[in-house]
């Protein structure tokens, strides 16, 4: 135990999560996020309180397959274990494709932009940067509205490699929207929620992270949720 408390001390810990707060921006569609500042006062009540009204699917957040999958209802987020949310990471910059809403990022660009090194391995995290969190706070909500997403052969790349989560800086990770309608989502559909690779969608930053490292965003233990917000940080070396 030792060995790994000083490991960790000598790492960095990087967050990836956007604050959650009113008005952020949430798929279209989806409840909006309000927090009652005033639920328990000092003055009132002796201590301070807030309420919170939010959406499973609200700032960084993790999908299981009920999300999305009709024909699986008991697969929800409860239901995963928890040590499918620590894991080793491979991070693909996408970035400099410079893809535009409804645009796909294909197999080729993965393996063309894959990090130097091995993996991922079965089991890891795949997060992917499209650069899309510059967006995020442009009005209208229109980050969550507008995304690229993963070309058929990307998802199926990925699913080939038995990760067990894929993330991005998108609101909806391989699905792609253009002004709130989906023209691409195998990732959700086809590959990805229905072999049980759990989706990470909303973060944001990962263009200042390592490569590799390990993700950490367990989901809160929600009885038969569709996801979870998370807390979503990546482990690097310092």
């Amino acid at each position: 135990m030792s060995g790994l408390a000083d490991l960790i001390r000598r790492a960095r810990v990087i967050d990836v999560s956007p604050e959650l707060r009113e008005g952020m921006p949430t798929f279209p569609g989806h409840p909006g996020v309000t927090v009652d500042a005033a639920a328990r006062t000092h003055a009132r009540d002796g201590y301070f309180l807030q309420t919170l009204s939010l959406g499973e699917h609200s700032g960084s957040h993790v999908d299981a397959p009920a999300h999305a999958l009709a024909g699986r209802p008991g697969a929800t987020i409860d239901m995963f274990a928890v040590d499918r949310f620590v894991v080793p990471y491979v991070l693909f910059d996408l970035s400099p494709l410079g893809l535009a809403p409804g645009e796909l990022a294909s197999r080729e660009d993965l393996l063309r932009l894959r990090p130097p090194g091995d993996g991922p391995e079965p089991g890891d995290a795949v997060l992917l940067h499209f650069g899309w969190d510059r967006h995020y706070d442009r009005p209208d909500g229109w980050w969550a509205a507008n995304t690229p997403g993963l070309a058929e052969d990307a998802c199926a790349f990925l699913a080939e490699a038995r990760v067990g989560l894929v993330g991005s800086d998108t609101p909806t990770c391989d699905t792609a929207v253009v002004e709130g309608r989906i023209t691409a989502d195998w990732g959700h559909s086809t590959y990805f929620l229905p072999n049980d690779i759990l989706l990470v969608e909303g973060l944001i930053g990962l263009g200042t992270a390592p490569s590799r490292g390990v993700f950490i965003g367990a989901p809160l233990r929600i009885a038969g949720g569709s996801a979870s917000p998370i807390r979503a940080l990546l482990l690097v070396d310092a």
